[in-house]
C-alpha cells in the first residue's frame, strides 16, 4: 500500500510538473531580458496612416512610419511568443496583430502588409553577412494581396530570379550583380506580365530586399529597402 501511495504521488507530482512546463513554454511574452536582436520595421501596407510597432507591449518605432518607408535597425530584447503589434499613430488599438520567437543575437525584418481586414504583421530573419566583394545580395518577398498567390519573379530579359514564390513567403539571398534592376511579376508560370518595375540601382557590397505589395490591380508595385 506504501508503495501504491509513493507512486501515485509521484505520477501527481510529474503531472503538474508537465503541466508548469506546457504553461511556461506557451507564456505570451516570455521576454529574455538579457538577450537583444536587431530589428528593421517596413510599412508595406498602401493604404494605411503612419504607423508605430510595438513589440512584447513596448514600443519599437513610436509612430510617424509611412507607406513604403522603413526603419533602421533597432535593438530590442530577444525572447519567444512575443506580441508584434502595427498601432496607427494616435491609437492604442492594433492595427495588426501577429506572434514571434526572436532569437538572441539575431536580426530580423518585420513587414506590415495588406490592408484593412487583411493587414498582418511577417517577419523574416535576415542574413547581414558580407556579400561577394563588388556584388549586391537580394532577396524577394511576396506581400501583395492584388497578385496571384503565387509569383514568378523574372528579369526584363526574361531570367527568373523568383520561381513559384507564395504570398507571405521570402527567398533566400542572392548575389546579383549591381546596377539597375529591371524586373516583370507574373503568376507563377504564366506568360502575361502583371507589370515592368525598375528599381533604384543596386550598389556594389550592399544588401537589399525586394518586396511587392499592392491590394488592388492598380497598385501593385515593387519596392527595395537596404538591410543597413
Amino acid at each position: 500500500m506504501k508503495t501504491r501511495s509513493v507512486l501515485k504521488n509521484l505520477l501527481k507530482g510529474t503531472a503538474i510538473l508537465s503541466l508548469a512546463v506546457l504553461v511556461t513554454s506557451c507564456k505570451k511574452n516570455d521576454v529574455d531580458s538579457s538577450g537583444s536582436a536587431n530589428v528593421k520595421v517596413v510599412n508595406a501596407s498602401p493604404s494605411s496612416a503612419n504607423q508605430g510597432f510595438y513589440l512584447a507591449n513596448t514600443a519599437v518605432v513610436n509612430g510617424g512610419l509611412a507607406f513604403a518607408n522603413a526603419s533602421a535597425y533597432i535593438s530590442t530584447n530577444s525572447g519567444n511568443n512575443l506580441v508584434m503589434e502595427f498601432r496607427t499613430d494616435g491609437s492604442s488599438t492594433a492595427y495588426a496583430t501577429g506572434k514571434a520567437d526572436i532569437r538572441n543575437g539575431s536580426n530580423y525584418t518585420v513587414f506590415l502588409a495588406g490592408d484593412g481586414q487583411a493587414a498582418r504583421v511577417k517577419i523574416f530573419e535576415d542574413d547581414r553577412s558580407a556579400p561577394v566583394s563588388g556584388q549586391a545580395k537580394v532577396r524577394f518577398v511576396h506581400l501583395s494581396d492584388a497578385a496571384p498567390a503565387n509569383i514568378d519573379i523574372r528579369r526584363s530579359s526574361g531570367e527568373n530570379l523568383a520561381a513559384n514564390l507564395g504570398r507571405d513567403v521570402a527567398t533566400n539571398f542572392a548575389t546579383i550583380a549591381p546596377g539597375v534592376l529591371s524586373l516583370q511579376v507574373f503568376a507563377a508560370g504564366q506568360s502575361t506580365s502583371l507589370g515592368n518595375f525598375d528599381l533604384t540601382a543596386l550598389a556594389a557590397n550592399k544588401i537589399y530586399t525586394v518586396y511587392i505589395t499592392g491590394s488592388t490591380a492598380n497598385s501593385i508595385s515593387v519596392r527595395q529597402i537596404t538591410q543597413e
